[in-house]
């Protein structure tokens, strides 16, 4: 009877416990070492300007990699993803101007030009010459600009699910903001259910108490990316990239999900319209992330891409 009453106590010790918010941070902030590690990346930071940003890198003796997330998401998006990326590459992770860990401020305009500039800012902070660059969503917009300016210095250019392209068919999302409801928005932890669902095919298994820490983190950070919204992108939806697409000199390697709800697969046919003999994968069964969705056959495409690209390179010399 005392033996079963120690175990009950014990259970109900561990259970408030691990309900407490700080205890689950913690956990979280452990398991998210653990899962950088794995991927050899290292946290860092630099201040430029007064303004600091925050950075994961992984050494190597080769080309060296910068991968930009989307809206509102960190650098952390791509963890999984740099596990599968060939060793030889050195590889640079950002958390853009007003996103993760760097610097936010409310009383800055956010504007998709004070962003490429920062991410520019970085880049040549960090004195990096010549470099691969890849994005997803909104990360692939501002590597589609950030790479029609500095041609000379972006080996090669990859977009996943990239924003920037007004597609032939509208995306299940632009309907949504078209009736002012924004998914990618979240003030609650049904938003961030919702979030996931929308933004993934089949959602990636997230260890608990993963699920809890994160909607925690995108609603204390509601406000803050309402305001980021706005300063991206309203007034400005219509525009797109679709005529300007033909200045990507360099090579440019196009990953897309078919069931991408955010921005409709479609979007493919511009980038063959527009730039001249692109690598494009269209992942089966896939959402809007790929790199997190399944991060092993997204790094493979990608390093298949890589690959053939410094052979031709090769070939050229």
């Amino acid at each position: 009877m005392k033996k079963a009453s120690y175990l009950l106590l014990f259970a109900l010790s561990v259970f408030l416990f691990a309900s407490c918010s700080s205890v689950r941070k913690s956990i979280f902030n452990l398991g998210l070492s653990i899962e950088r590690c794995r991927s050899d990346l290292d946290y860092r930071t630099i201040s430029v300007g007064g303004q600091r940003y925050a950075y994961l890198e992984r050494e190597g003796d080769g080309d060296t990699i910068i991968l930009l997330h989307g809206f509102a998401a960190n650098k952390d998006s791509w963890i999984r993803f740099v596990r599968y990326v060939p060793l030889s590459y050195r590889v640079i992770v950002l958390d853009m101007p007003g996103h993760g860990d760097s610097r936010l401020d409310m009383n800055q305009t956010y504007t998709v030009e004070y962003v490429t500039e920062g991410v520019a800012t970085i880049i040549d902070s960090l004195g990096i010459d010549r470099f691969h660059l890849a994005g997803n969503s909104f990360g692939g917009l501002v590597s589609t600009l950030y790479a029609m300016d500095n041609s000379g210095r972006v080996i090669t250019l990859g977009l996943f699910d990239a924003a920037g392209a007004a597609s032939p068919v509208k995306s299940e999302f632009y309907r949504l903001l078209e009736k002012g409801d924004n998914p990618l928005l979240v003030a609650s932890e049904e938003d961030f259910d919702r979030l996931m669902s929308f933004i993934f095919y089949k959602e990636p298994f997230i260890p608990w108490p993963g699920r809890p820490v994160l909607a925690g983190r995108f609603m204390e950070r509601s406000d803050f990316n309402r305001k980021m919204w706005s300063d991206l992108f309203e007034g400005r939806l219509g525009e797109s990239l679709n005529s300007r697409l033909a200045a990507l000199s360099m090579p440019v390697f196009i990953i897309w999900g078919d069931h991408d709800r955010v921005l409709h697969v479609s979007s493919t046919k511009v980038y063959e319209e527009h730039i001249p003999d692109p690598s494009v994968v269209i992942m089966k069964d896939c959402g809007h992330a790929p790199m997190l969705e399944r991060p092993d056959e997204a790094a493979m495409h990608y390093s298949n891409f890589l690959t053939a690209k410094r052979l031709d390179e090769k070939k050229r010399k």
